[in-house]
Parts: structure tokens; sequence; C-alpha cells
């Protein structure tokens, strides 16, 4: 059998008066698979069954000779082409070649055939309704591979997404964290961390880690992992992070979204930056217990917090003041631009208030860690 139908004792393949129609359609779909897949590597890569190429191909060139014999073009099989081979990860460009490819085949049978009735005649007008019709269906299979392509990719971004939140998560099965590990291709060889963002944290660029963002209780949240002993680099553009401690099992992800969660808040005071968790053992213990925190402002500043806001307010900056200065009333009446009697008599005033005395160091720790809840958490309400 050739490609024109011809075989002892049988019929044409199709009917009709149009040279296309005693062509061989079948014998014709499986030599246009044969050259594409030795013609383009990309499909020997993929390692797409034959059978797939001809059941493609097999609607595509009905559709073309339904063209040529007068018909209208059907653009069906050619977005299902599209998406079929997005499916199976083909690029875009290999698709467009499987259809140059698919023309030339048919164009030799068609027109370079001795016997063929466009054989040395017609050739042109054939040529233009071929590659014009051609045109038209591999537009609609990019169309439809781009539409598919991104659908997989929309998929794909949201498994990685729900994946992170699964690491993250301290209520997920481990079977479930497994799963996410796996997907996200991540091993307890690595060093990890956990970065957390807020809203508004467009700006942050991370170099020398891979990187797994998603978004979760109104911020965004990146687990980052680390090969070598390599540090990471952060850039914020205005943004702030908190970032957690080192971690190497993925068991402990949800743990460290826990002090990345803390030590974005201690960067309450704070326009931008990334704060590591622990950096200030005070400031982390605050965020990490800001219910007691709040009970020691309210038991140590009641008295204080009964005064006019503005005398309030130079009492606690007096005091942060001398507290930065390491005691000096001379540094810190510098740093406040008044005498350095000025800041002794605020401090006299300050500790009455109180009932702390700035001299002994369990009331200096007791002070300072509610002067410090206040700048972060600011005041408590009232009891």
């Amino acid at each position: 059998m050739n490609l024109n139908g011809e075989q002892s004792g049988s019929s044409p393949a199709s009917v009709g008066t149009h040279p296309a129609s005693r062509l061989d359609i079948d014998c014709l779909a499986r030599l246009i698979a044969d050259d594409i897949i030795t013609g383009d590597q990309a499909y020997a890569e993929k390692h797409i069954p034959i059978e797939i190429l001809v059941d493609l191909i097999t609607p595509n060139i009905h559709s073309l000779l339904n063209y040529l014999e007068g018909g209208t073009l059907d653009l069906g099989p050619a977005y299902n082409t599209g998406r079929v081979k997005a499916e199976h990860g083909m690029e875009l460009s290999g698709v467009l070649h499987a259809y140059r490819l698919a023309g030339l085949r048919l164009w030799r049978e068609l027109a370079m055939t001795p016997d063929s009735e466009y054989s040395g005649k017609d050739v042109f007008p054939l040529g233009a309704e071929l590659w014009t019709a051609l045109d038209d269906l591999s537009t609609a299979a990019a169309e439809a591979h781009r539409e598919a392509t991104g659908a997989r990719e929309r998929w794909a971004e949201q498994s990685r997404i729900a994946a992170v939140i699964d690491l993250l998560s301290s209520t997920v099965t481990s079977e479930r964290r497994n799963t996410a590990a796996h997907l996200l291709q991540l091993d307890d060889h690595s060093r990890f961390f956990v970065m957390l963002t807020d809203a508004q944290a467009s700006g942050i660029e991370v170099l020398g880690a891979c990187t797994h963002w998603a978004e979760i209780d109104g911020g965004r949240v990146c687990l980052l992992a680390l090969r070598d002993r390599t540090e990471f680099l952060s850039t914020t553009s205005g943004a702030r992070a908190g970032v957690s401690e080192e971690f190497h099992c993925l068991d402990d992800a949800a743990e460290a979204a826990r002090q990345a969660r803390i030590a974005l808040k201690c960067l309450n005071d704070r326009a931008e930056g990334i704060y590591h968790f622990g950096q200030s053992p005070t400031d982390t213990l605050i965020c990490s217990q800001p219910s007691q925190a709040r009970q020691l402002v309210r038991r140590t500043f009641a008295e204080l917090r009964t005064q006019p806001q503005p005398n309030r307010d130079m009492l606690l900056d007096t005091f942060e003041a001398w507290v930065e200065s390491g005691g000096s009333l001379s540094r810190a009446s510098e740093a406040l631009y008044c005498h350095r009697n000025t800041v002794n008599y605020r401090l006299r005033k300050f500790e009455t208030l109180t009932s702390r005395s700035i001299s002994d160091p369990a009331d200096l720790t007791a002070l300072t860690t509610a002067l410090r809840t206040i700048r972060l958490l600011d005041w408590p309400e009232s009891a």
C-alpha cells in the first residue's frame, strides 16, 4: 500500500474527487509522527509514545484535507494537540516545529508525488492554501499550549505554596510533611531558616539560598534552604522581616515559624530591617510572653501612667537615655540637651512614681523590661 491507498482488491481510504481524498491518512499520520520523533530531539527526550502522536496528528490531517477540499477548517484538533503536548511538558517551539514538519510531509505527498493531479501544475495555489491552514492550526495549538502551560504552572505554584504551609504547620501529619518535603525537593541534609515578613514586604530579596515563599496570616513567609556553610544575604528596600534560628530537621519548621513571628514583632519600633530571633534576649522574651510583659508594665508603671502624657513621656525618655548612656548623667544630659542636674531630678521623680530604685539590679531589670515592653507593644489596656 502507498499513501494514495492503492492496494490489490481495495478501495481508497476515503472518497472524493480531490487528490487529498485518495491519501491513506493512517499511514501518513505515522510517517509524520516518525518525522517528528526523528527530526525534533525534544520529542525523543520527553519519550512521548508514538501512538499518542498518531492520535493527535490524524484529526489534524482530516481537518487540513477537509479544508483543501473546500470545507471548513476545524481548529478543535489543534487546540487538543496544544493542550496534550503542554501536559506532557513539551516546549511551545517543539509544538510549532511539529506542524512545520507535518506541512512539509503533506506538501510532498500532495504536490511532489509523480501521479498527483498537482504534480507540475497549480503548485502555488495549493501551497498557499496548505500553509495558510497550517498557520491557523499552529496558532490555535500555540494558544491552547499557553493556556494549558499557564494553568499547569499555576497549579504547580499552588502546590508549592501548600507544601510550604504544611511544613510550617504544627498540626499536619508526618505523612503530609514528608509529601511536602518531597514536592519541594528538601531533605534533612540542608540548613534551614524561616523568614516572616509583613504584608507590605515586596522589597525582600534573598541571595545565596533556595527560597520557598507563601502567604500566611496576612504576611509572607519564606522557607530558606542552604546546602553549604555559606550565609544567605537579604536586602529589604523598606521591608521588615523576622528570621528564625538555624535548624536542620524539617520537623522543627513549625517552631522556626514561631520564632520568625516573634522576631518580626521585635521590629515594632523600627521602620525597616531584618531581625534574627534571639538577637536581643529581652525583646525576644517580651514578644514571646506578651501577656506577662504587659502585666509587668501595669504593676511597675501604675502610678506613672496617671501622670499627664507629656510628663510621663519625658520621664520615660530620660530613664531610657540614662540606660543607653550606661548610667552616666553627663552622657544622658548631652543626649537630652539638658543639664545633668535636670537628668538627676527627673530620675529621682521616676523612682518615686515607680517605687523602684535604679541602683538596685532587680528593680533596674524590672524597669528596663517594662520600658522595653512599652516600646515594642505600646501601653497595655488598663486592668
